[in-house]
């Protein structure tokens, strides 16, 4: 999957000879709307969006970094231009689809109490509500599969306590359950052809593999007592392994990029970008968060610490070494 890589978009790794395979792709975390800095790179590469609390309530921004030959012209000739445009009700999670020129984003909704999913052109017109419905009804996306097809998300209209899994198909403008919730599951994860889904039953502490085709169910051999927070897929056993999250709810190696080239690492309790085949670092400044990557792997845009609780983002192109300061974003 890569609808253009917001970080949030998790993907765990192992090595197999020769060539790094991401296999299962995580959801995304809780909603946390008191962090809301993401970024995305539009379809054709050539402009930036991200997701900042500027002027009190999260919206989306974006600007043009490349010209139509993809030669780099990010800088104060091309400054960041307001997308959205909420007072209230900011955007909690952003993506934009890789076949289009088109973002979804989640956001409550005019009751103030449930969140809806939302298309618009990235120019900010044509927002179109995905998921209509009565109070009590909310949406919630949980991640999008690499190949900019399908979004994943919940909702609770069938029954108010209990989520089922949808699957929203960009291509095809249509959504259909790809799991019927009959308990408190949750899904961690899901396949990279989209066949399978890894459920998680929080009451017993166990996992099962879900066939979306057929509804067959297995079982997942966990340690008693381990828990479950994060879990990647052995391309040579196919055995699912699970191990703790230690760090901002991360485990460590994270696939980044389509074609797993990079991956982020931490090293000293610092997040580093690294290229997987020859396991060195990019070569960038300390203490810089790596936001999204571009579908060619051949830029990427990072943040910097900046006064306040603002950030500096910036532009990173990965072959020339070289970064351009794009905004300052809250």
């Amino acid at each position: 999957m890569i609808m253009q890589k917001c970080l949030f978009l998790i993907a765990f790794i192992i090595a197999a000879p020769a060539v790094l395979q991401a296999q299962f792709w995580h959801a995304l975390p809780p909603v946390d709307s008191s962090h809301t800095l993401s970024a995305c790179f539009s379809n054709d590469e050539k402009k930036v969006f991200y997701l900042t609390k500027e002027g009190g309530v999260a919206n989306i921004w974006g600007m043009t970094v490349a010209d139509k030959y993809g030669r780099i012209i990010a800088g104060p000739a091309n400054p960041p231009v307001q997308i959205t445009k909420f007072t209230d009700r900011g955007i909690v999670r952003f993506f934009h689809l890789l076949n289009r020129p088109e973002i979804l984003f989640m956001r409550l909704a005019d009751d103030g109490k449930d969140y809806h999913i939302y298309r618009i052109k990235d120019d900010g017109t044509e927002m179109q509500d995905l998921t209509p419905g009565t109070e009590g009804i909310t949406n919630e996306i949980i991640g999008a599969s690499y190949n900019g097809r399908f979004v994943y998300y919940t909702n609770n209209k069938v029954n108010r306590d209990k989520v089922d899994v949808y699957r929203y198909d960009t291509q095809q403008f249509s959504s259909d359950m790809v799991f019927p919730n009959d308990k408190d599951y949750k899904v961690l994860a899901w396949t990279r052809d989209q066949n399978k889904l890894l459920i998680e039953d929080s009451s017993t502490n166990s996992l099962m593999l879900y066939d979306i085709e057929t509804t067959e169910r297995t079982p997942v051999s966990v340690k008693t007592g381990e828990k479950i927070s994060a879990v990647m897929l052995d391309p040579a056993t196919l055995n699912v392994q699970v191990f703790d999250l230690l760090h901002n709810n991360q485990a460590f190696p994270i696939d980044f990029s389509p074609n797993c080239k990079y991956m982020i690492d931490r090293e000293s309790e610092k997040l580093v970008v690294k290229d997987a085949a020859t396991n060195t670092n990019l070569d960038l400044k300390e203490d810089y968060r790596p936001l999204a990557i571009a579908p060619k792997e051949t830029m990427m845009v990072y943040s910097l610490p900046s006064t306040g609780n603002a950030s500096k983002i910036f532009l990173y192109d990965i072959a020339k070494n070289s970064s351009t300061e794009l905004a300052t974003a809250h």
